[in-house]
């Protein structure tokens, strides 16, 4: 039972890890254009880059061949130093929570009686749920695509990971500011992973 839960765990809160162990073929990726004005570009990328924390409530959506799972979390994130992910959904998991310290990560649950520490940990800030994921691979790539609505700002990015998450779209709200939903798709352009941020504050 306890181990099963462990596993549930990792699958939830190391997505990225499990992607990069599913396949070792990386593909190349292409530079994308810039269909929106310099103005425009240069708000958005500033937003982009200075986001060094925040706090979120978000709505995980994870596809796969055989089927569809929904999780409800809350994140908090502060640069280099401090992350937090408490599951709230699905109940039967409600209140999994993982911390991590910038070397540690802790896994805690007292419903469940369990308490695990993870010396040395390299790989949480890899965790592809996190915003903060999405600023670093947009600084890291020249290929970056941003387009504007009515409503929104579309970022775009392909990165250079593996055949399952290829491509990220964060869509802001123009009025707000604030980031709307994060959508991830594999190198077909099928969506492996939505994240709706239900609430979200950044500092």
């Amino acid at each position: 039972m306890k181990k099963n839960i462990l596993i549930s765990i990792l699958i939830i809160f190391s997505i990225y890890l499990i992607f990069v162990f599913l396949t070792k073929n990386y593909y190349k990726i292409g530079k994308y254009g810039n269909t929106t004005n310099n103005k425009t570009l240069n708000d958005v990328q500033n937003y982009i880059l200075n986001i060094t924390s925040y706090s979120a409530q978000i709505e995980v959506t994870i596809n796969s061949n055989k089927n569809t799972n929904k999780y409800l979390m809350n994140q908090e994130y502060i640069v280099d130093n401090y992350s937090k992910q408490e599951l709230i959904e699905p109940e039967n998991i409600r209140g999994l929570t993982t911390i991590y310290n910038g070397k540690n990560l802790e896994i805690l649950n007292s419903k469940l009686n369990i308490s695990k520490l993870y010396e040395n940990y390299e790989y949480i800030s890899d965790n592809i749920l996190w915003l903060s994921e999405f600023v670093l691979e947009y600084k890291k790539t020249n290929n970056k695509n941003i387009t504007e609505t009515k409503n929104e700002y579309i970022i775009e990015i392909k990165v250079n990971k593996n055949k399952y998450i290829t491509y990220q779209t964060l869509y802001i709200n123009k009025s707000t500011n604030k980031p709307v939903k994060l959508l991830i798709e594999d190198n077909n352009k099928k969506n492996t992973i939505s994240i709706l941020y239900k609430e979200i504050k950044i500092n």
